[in-house]
């Protein structure tokens, strides 16, 4: 038996209570005048709040029960086929066929929501029992450790941190030996380019100033001058607007290439700031994005 309240019209809490003189009595709660009585219980019956309401609707409790039913049966033959799809897959693992495994726990992942052992099991695979661990950790390098345990499930990112920490430390430390000396050449490399860009966009600078400015004043006085023209002794200025014209054409073209020259040189500065500019700077920002994504799988402290 279960004691229920029932809102009113109102969306007010009530008790039903039974008075001495046998009678059904509807008592709000929030009154004050709270008469003793023998309360009244109900029972209701218990909802499965996991059964999809949507299936049942319209449905008599004879058809409701035999849906609930054959969905019972269905879990338990998927949960079933699920198991023994993984079996096959951690056999063939045992023998090493890789590839083949790869493709049966692929199949297992598409058979259970969740898939915590078919998850390890195609990365097992996919890593050749994470012998090469870069195969997982590659994938996730240009994204981050939250996308991997999304993708694989939080159950199997722990299985792997637990059962193949050594494996992880190992590539761990190669990586970790190639970073060092790769740095050390990439950045010293970066620095000596800088000097140089440095100069170069300098004196790209001082050019483009030197032409824009000149060409900057003939263009003024062409105009002041072309005004002129419209005056009664305009013809005299006619020479004057064709002189600073020209000069302003040949300063104009100057300016386009000294303008390229100054943006070229900008770029190119730009660039060299980035370590992934060049082959070397490439490979050394992949090696740090994997260090930090096996740091996350081995719980180290990142600076």
């Amino acid at each position: 038996m279960e004691e229920r309240m029932i809102d009113d019209e109102y969306k007010r809490g009530v008790r039903l209570k039974k008075t001495e003189e046998g009678y059904v009595d509807v008592t709000d709660e929030l009154s004050e005048d709270t008469d003793e009585g023998e309360e009244v219980a109900f029972e209701f019956p218990v909802q499965d709040t996991d059964e999809d309401d949507e299936d049942l609707v319209g449905l008599s409790p004879e058809e409701a029960m035999a849906l609930r039913k054959k969905k019972e049966e269905e879990a338990k033959r998927l949960r079933e086929e699920y198991e023994q799809v993984c079996k096959t897959g951690d056999e063939l693992l045992a023998k090493e066929s890789f590839a083949e495994a790869e493709a049966v726990f692929e199949k297992a992942l598409m058979l259970d929501p969740v898939a915590t052992e078919a998850s390890v099991g195609y990365w097992r695979a996919k890593t050749e029992n994470f012998s090469n661990p870069d195969a997982l950790v590659g994938e996730y390098a240009d994204a981050s450790i939250e996308s991997l345990e999304y993708d694989l499930g939080m159950d199997a990112v722990e299985i792997i941190k637990r059962d193949y920490k050594a494996e992880l430390e190992k590539r761990y430390a190669e990586l970790k030996e190639e970073e060092a000396p790769l740095a050390e050449k990439v950045e010293s490399a970066q620095e000596r380019r800088r000097g140089i860009l440095s100069a170069r966009l300098k004196r790209a600078t001082i050019v483009f100033f030197s032409i824009a400015l000149p060409m900057a004043g003939l263009l003024a006085l062409s105009i002041i001058f072309g005004l002129k023209i419209a005056t009664p002794k305009g013809e005299d200025y006619i020479p004057m607007v064709i002189g600073f014209g020209a000069g302003f054409f040949l300063f104009f073209v100057a300016f386009i290439v000294a303008t390229n020259k100054w943006i070229n040189a900008f770029r190119m500065r730009r660039a060299n700031e980035r370590l992934g500019a060049t082959e070397e700077g490439e490979r050394l920002v992949e090696v740090r994005d994997y260090m930090t994504i096996y740091e996350c799988l081995l719980e180290k402290d990142q600076k």
